[in-house]
């Protein structure tokens, strides 16, 4: 949707004001570089079913949004939570409730600006697809920084099926590095040169390591409802085992 990218100013003042009404403190030791939200009572709240809206990305990078829903299942997917799929979800919404209501805009439209659905969106969805809560994911940031170090950057918020927000948490990670473009190729005497065939050139497993790093420290800050029961996922003991 390229009607986005005029809101993206827009789209990140929303994030600094995330802390709206309903929502508590930070969660009690939150990692530093991460921002977690989540409402009083959380703990009690039954979260036997969760749908996961389709994930949406900042700048419309697909491939980006199809890794972290994927990502998002193999971390949680074993939980006694039942997940219903983003595939799944999608082939409802399209014969379903998924587009606008005269309010807040598309679901989608909705989660790039906000990085969740609104009350009314989220009453909606949870009554035609028969679950208790509603997961969103945005995309914050996937890219790679100068010196090839990958970077994800996420917002996960947790909507319950009254409309009321439960949870959400944002933050960022990053695996990896090389020679950044301020240090030099070579020496002024020419006695050392750097080798062009020494650059990184295993990208893609940078930024799935970045996304496995961010999603495992996270998971302490998952509300228990959504984890009860949860064995430890060959994702997260991976991440565990790599002591990143």
């Amino acid at each position: 949707m390229t009607t986005k990218r005029c809101g993206v100013y827009a789209a990140a003042a929303c994030v600094l004001a995330m802390g709206a009404a309903g929502i508590g403190v930070a969660g009690a030791g939150a990692p530093g570089p991460d921002s977690v939200r989540r409402a009083d009572g959380l703990e009690t709240r039954t979260l036997a079913s969760v749908a996961i809206l389709p994930a949406v990305s900042i700048d419309e990078n697909a491939a980006a949004e199809r890794r972290v829903e994927r990502a998002w299942l193999a971390f949680f997917g074993d939980a006694r939570t039942r997940w219903m799929p983003p595939d799944e979800v999608r082939s409802r919404l399209s014969t379903a409730a998924g587009e606008p209501d005269g309010s807040g805009g598309s679901v989608e439209s909705q989660i790039w600006r906000n990085g969740e659905v609104d009350a009314e969106s989220a009453e909606r969805l949870a009554r035609a697809l028969a679950v208790d809560a509603l997961l969103s994911l945005r995309v914050d940031r996937w890219e790679f920084e100068d010196g090839g170090r990958g970077v994800v950057e996420l917002t996960v918020a947790l909507t319950g099926a009254d409309g009321s927000r439960l949870w959400r948490v944002s933050g960022l990670a990053g695996n990896g590095g090389g020679r950044r473009s301020d240090q030099g190729n070579f020496t002024w005497d020419l006695s050392w040169v750097w080798d062009a065939r020494l650059e990184p050139t295993d990208q893609d497993r940078r930024i799935g390591t970045a996304l496995y790093n961010l999603l495992g420290r996270w998971t302490p800050e998952l509300p228990q409802g959504l984890i009860e029961g949860l064995p430890m996922s060959p994702a997260l003991a991976r991440v565990q085992a790599s002591g990143k």
